[in-house]
């Protein structure tokens, strides 16, 4: 079936007129946008779109809609009604309190919306209304599109009004100073322990702390291509020790923190200064959670602050609650990394640098993996080495190459360092 394009319906308050049409009754139909029928019954007019919505959701249960819509999880705040303005074009409803009768008059000229019944019921005017599932838009190949849209990677340098500057083209690495009038005009502060951040196509993203505001923090893009600062926000969630990741095409998710169990969604493309909460709480805190986003579907975040290893996971496709995972050989294995970055490797999540966490059971120095395939825990061949990752994912530069900028302690003085990881070796 041909796509449906779909727009919002604006319709002017000042046009909600009642009683244009002496319609009496309604016949209100629901159908996915793939045109499978699933629900109707009659309305009088002056009934309101929201009374119509309502009764439609008592009368229909999760797993009918669930089954009807195709879809594995189900919330119903998740979902968008749509009527038809002509042969190709929806249009999606956002006054749930417009009757039947003004929601006729704002489309009477429209395809297919109001028609005389053939029936023998007279007055009975018909009113189809589409019902989509809103899901999270993710590339396809979510590596590839990071690729393709990212030449420049950054990383701020704490306690400093700089930043490092990596070019993949020309393979250099530099340090950039903010212009003082962007500091003065956006208000950004020095990078601390306790602030985030994430690299998003050329664009640095930083959620820090306001020490002026003791309720919000701020919400801050430098883009890389011109060295310029913007507030985005300075009425984002107070939170610490939280993570950051993009996921391609328009999507942060800033999860973790102190005393927190709700997942922030940005959307880079649309939601300007605000932000929305991700439908499901975490079923625990996780402080400083390590992030990585897998096959363009799962969202992993791995948590070891505590004495217990903890492994969560999201379908994004599905917009589906967090899943706790268990580990297959959880009794045979014990894991001391912690703080740890993530890269992907084969059909594991290799994890890089942090702290080894040296305690009374056998010691081991080397780094740990994940098998997302068969949910094991498995010690690396590879040597660990302390590095400190704010920004928990490698990022990809190249097929199967990954990178990371990290800061390392020489001589009482920080220095940084590039670190690639090719996964195929």
């Amino acid at each position: 079936m041909e796509k449906k394009n779909k727009d919002k319906i604006v319709i002017n308050s000042s046009n909600l007129i009642y009683n244009i049409y002496n319609i009496g009754k309604v016949l209100a139909s629901f159908y996915s946008f793939d045109d499978i029928f699933i629900f109707e019954n009659q309305y009088h007019s002056e009934e309101t779109i929201g009374e119509i919505i309502k009764d439609f959701l008592e009368k229909n249960s999760e797993e009918i809609l669930k089954k009807k819509l195709n879809i594995k999880y189900f919330n119903k705040n998740n979902l968008s009604f749509y009527v038809q303005k002509d042969e190709n074009k929806f249009e999606k409803i956002i006054y749930y309190n417009a009757t039947i009768s003004s929601i006729f008059y704002n489309i009477q000229d429209t395809f297919h919306l109001l028609r005389s019944s053939s029936t023998a019921i007279s007055n009975l005017m018909f009113l189809r209304i589409y019902i989509i599932y809103k899901r999270i838009e993710i590339a396809e190949k979510s590596d590839e599109y990071i690729i393709k849209k990212t030449n420049l990677i950054g990383k701020p340098i704490f306690n400093t009004f700089k930043y490092y500057l990596y070019n993949k083209i020309s393979k250099k690495l530099r340090i950039i100073k903010y212009s003082m009038e962007d500091i003065k005009k956006s208000g950004i502060n020095c990078l601390s322990t306790i602030d985030s951040y994430c690299n998003v196509k050329n664009s640095l993203y930083i959620y820090q702390s306001n020490s002026k505001n003791s309720n919000f923090d701020n919400f801050f893009k430098i883009d890389l291509l011109n060295n310029k600062i913007s507030l985005i926000s300075s009425k984002f969630p107070k939170r610490i020790l939280k993570s950051m990741i993009y996921i391609p095409k328009y999507y942060i998710f800033i999860i973790g923190g102190k005393n927190v169990k709700e997942v922030i969604k940005y959307n880079i493309k649309i939601d300007k200064e605000n932000y929305k909460k991700y439908p499901y709480l975490l079923p625990y805190e996780l402080i400083e959670p390590s992030l990585i986003f897998i096959n363009s579907k799962y969202l992993y975040a791995f948590e070891n602050s505590t004495l217990e290893f903890h492994i969560l996971r999201a379908d994004l496709n599905y917009i589906s609650p967090f899943e706790d995972i268990k580990l297959a050989n959880s009794k045979y294995i014990y894991m001391n990394q912690k703080f740890f970055g993530v890269v992907k490797s084969n059909n594991s999540i290799l994890f890089l640098g942090g702290q080894m966490i040296n305690s009374n059971k056998e010691f081991i120095n080397n780094c740990y993996e994940y098998d997302y395939i068969d949910d094991k825990l498995i010690i690396s061949k590879r040597g660990f080495r302390s590095f400190d990752f704010v920004e928990k994912t490698f990022i990809p530069i190249d097929n199967e190459l990954y990178m990371q900028i990290v800061e390392f302690k020489k001589l009482n003085k920080y220095e940084p360092k590039v670190i690639f990881f090719e996964s195929k070796k």
